[in-house]
């Protein structure tokens, strides 16, 4: 790519960019967040206090640091460790299922079977890693809080169910309203954050006064994670390389793949614990803001992907002390 055409898509891309940032002001995670809570990717959003009560709780720890995965499914081994937890069951003891031995809940599961909260999917089965419907939560639920039966029927689309009369407990216990006017959505999985209201009612469960507060680098990463593209189009760094082409000349293309392979192994987010050398080309962030602005893609965040190649093409390309030799990597 040459210099002029490399100078049009750096302009157009922080044209998008700037576009971007006035729909979302800098350090804003959601409309509401305020930087607090035990999860960025639930701060600001509708389930935000119901998280934050299971986590205050003891119920959750979320799916790794600083995240929830809020709009990820609910699996049934998940389900099974947030009943446990909830209420206080004995992780003890097989669970005379046949197929949850390698699950990380497998002592959950055998937890709520013996309680009777779960008869399993299939005879000697519970399949820990399929989703949770919302008419088997109801039967979880149901059954966790030993829910007397519901009168009528609260919904127009439950009939056929065959947990139609769980459903009708748990809306005559105020735990669930529906999806819509007069309809349940029996079928459709439920998200974790979905979740985490129903067990907040359920179990009465208060959103803690005080919150952490979220570390500002962790913002910045859920930030670029959450406003990039739609790259990769595959695994490690390879999956990079429609990004790559935007940049670089063809002859060079496939080294700069490598050197990505070699200095993050195609993670946007890697960040060198020691240098602080971040992003695919890992940057160091003391050079950043002026290497960005030269590029033309000053104000972006040193882990957003696109703004991390346009540098790195930029260094090879028109920096005045140009060419590979700013990567260990050599490609």
């Amino acid at each position: 790519m040459t210099h002029t055409s490399l100078t049009r898509w750096a302009t157009f891309a922080l044209t998008l960019a700037l576009s971007v940032a006035l729909a979302i002001p800098a350090g804003a995670i959601a409309e509401g967040a305020d930087g607090r809570g035990p999860f960025v990717d639930t701060d600001g959003t509708l389930h935000e206090e119901a998280v934050a009560a299971l986590w205050a709780a003891g119920i959750t720890d979320g799916c790794r640091e600083w995240r929830y995965c809020p709009e990820e499914p609910l699996t049934r081994g998940e389900m099974a460790a947030f009943l446990t937890r909830a209420l206080d069951l004995p992780r003890v003891g097989p669970s005379g299922f046949v197929d949850v031995g390698e699950s990380p809940f497998a002592l959950d599961i055998a937890a709520i079977a013996r309680a009777g909260i779960t008869f399993g999917c299939h005879a000697q089965e519970f399949c820990p890693h399929l989703a949770v419907t919302r008419e088997q939560m109801a039967s979880f639920l149901s059954r966790a809080l030993d829910l007397p039966p519901g009168d009528g029927s609260a919904f127009v689309d439950d009939a056929s169910s065959v947990h139609s009369t769980d459903i009708n407990s748990l809306a005559a216990a105020g735990i669930t309203r529906g999806c819509d006017v007069d309809r349940y959505c029996p079928g459709r999985p439920v998200t974790r954050a979905e979740m985490a209201t129903f067990l907040m009612r359920a179990f009465e469960l208060m959103p803690p006064e005080d919150l952490p507060i979220i570390p500002p680098h962790v913002i910045e990463e859920y930030l670029a994670e959450r406003n990039a593209p739609a790259w990769p189009t595959g695994p490690g760094a390879e999956g990079w390389r429609p990004l790559v082409e935007l940049f670089f000349d063809p002859a060079d293309v496939d080294r700069a793949v490598r050197i990505i392979a070699c200095e993050s192994n195609g993670n946007p987010s890697a960040r060198n614990p020691s240098s602080g050398a971040s992003g695919l080309f890992q940057h160091m962030p003391r050079y950043w803001a002026d290497r960005s602005s030269s590029a033309g893609y000053g104000g972006s965040s040193i882990l957003d992907p696109e703004a991390n190649v346009a540098v790195a093409a930029w260094l090879v390309y028109d920096y005045r002390a140009g060419g590979w030799q700013h990567w260990v990597c050599k490609g």
